[in-house]
């Protein structure tokens, strides 16, 4: 009889605190596991702003600061300016430090066709080599997140991407849900976004690749090669109200080449500034060629 009742009172020594976690989960700020990717879409839609001035939102030019730094391949810091603009599905920015300089990042998308600046003729930064082997983050809409209108979870119905929830990530001691983003077209990048689990802001978006080295027939040499690991990071934060949208105003990037050879560890974090809404922007000014 002791016994049983040793191994009743046992189980109800864990079964309550587990039920407590449970009732205060809500309260304590603990996620669901159990929330869909509908509701995490629903929810940051809502932060961003009312329907209404979402969809009142046709472009958007912003200005700011922009602070270089290169932290690995090589060292040094650069202060410029930026600009990012937007209108449906085209996008560009601008990240300029000089007229000749070769830290100069441009890119711009007209709907159909990236283009980008270059220091010299057909020679371009890492980050500029990037984004053009990787053209899907121009044409999905993802670079720049809320800042842009071509941000695809706006009009997710149009994308149609594969999204799945992966789970909760601390990043910077907040926690954060996690979709991973697959876009129609398909691609050979890892894509996933993370939202504020208090909020549902999106706060970062992460594009990874990994390399294989190339093959060799000296066992010596094979086991000296190493993966090639290639990784860009947005991270979006200090949000503000602008025209009804609640937007980023700080934004970072950061190139992350992780190889044998020609490692790079470069980030740029752009303040911005002055916001125009609805200014109508020539399509020209979407393509870097144009005369």
């Amino acid at each position: 009889m002791n016994q049983k009742i040793h191994k009743r009172s046992l189980v109800v020594s864990w079964v309550w605190p587990l039920f407590l976690l449970l009732l205060l989960s809500p309260v304590l700020g603990i996620p669901n596991d159990k929330i869909t990717v509908e509701e995490i879409i629903a929810k940051h839609l809502d932060s961003i702003g009312k329907p209404e001035a979402r969809a009142a939102n046709k472009s958007r030019i912003m200005q700011g600061s922009v602070l270089a730094t290169i932290r690995m391949g090589g060292k040094g810091q650069s202060r410029g300016g930026s600009v990012m603009a937007s209108q449906g599905m085209m996008s560009l920015i601008g990240l300029v430090f000089g007229p000749q300089e070769y830290s100069n990042e441009k890119a711009a998308f007209d709907g159909k066709r990236l283009t980008l600046g270059e220091f010299s003729p057909g020679m371009r930064t890492k980050l500029g080599g990037f984004l053009l082997t990787h053209d899907v983050i121009f044409r999905e809409g993802l670079l720049g997140g809320t800042l842009s209108t071509a941000w695809p979870l706006l009009n997710i119905a149009e994308r149609a991407p594969k999204l799945k929830y992966v789970g909760t990530k601390n990043i910077d001691g907040r926690l954060t849900h996690v979709l991973r983003y697959e876009p129609r077209s398909g691609g050979n990048l890892e894509i996933r976004l993370y939202f504020d689990a208090e909020t549902f802001r999106h706060v970062r978006t992460e594009y990874q690749q990994d390399i294989a080295p190339p093959p060799v027939n000296d066992p010596a040499q094979s086991a000296l090669q190493k993966e090639t690991h290639l990784k860009l990071t947005e991270e979006f934060s200090d949000f503000k109200s602008e025209a009804g949208l609640v937007l980023p105003h700080d934004y970072r990037l950061q190139l992350t080449f992780d190889s044998a050879n020609d490692p790079l560890l470069q980030d740029w974090t752009v303040v911005l500034t002055q916001f125009v809404f609805n200014q109508p922007i020539p399509q020209r000014q979407f393509d870097l060629t144009a005369k």
